[in-house]
């Protein structure tokens, strides 16, 4: 079954500096490196942070709290676009 995704914001190159990536609460990320992976890390506002590994050349989308910030571990090809389900 496709999905179908709605753009609320603009894409932006993540690194290792936090994003809140435009305040959304689900981010397509998106690693275009084609040998590295990248370590996410999520900062919330309060807690722990937490970490994925994303695989080159794949993408997963990511819930999280709008004020929570994202980070890459890979200073390029990393992109995150905010988005929403319809």
């Amino acid at each position: 079954m496709a999905e179908i995704l709605k753009l609320t914001g603009v894409e932006i190159t993540l690194n290792g500096t936090a994003n809140l990536v435009s305040s959304a609460t689900v981010v397509k990320v998106t690693n275009a490196n084609t040998t590295s992976s990248s370590l996410l890390t999520v900062v919330p506002a309060t807690g722990a942070n937490t970490t994925t590994t994303l695989l080159p050349l794949s993408t997963l989308l990511l819930q999280k709290a709008s004020d929570s910030k994202i980070s890459s571990s890979l200073t390029s090809l990393v992109t995150a676009t905010p988005i929403a389900f319809t």
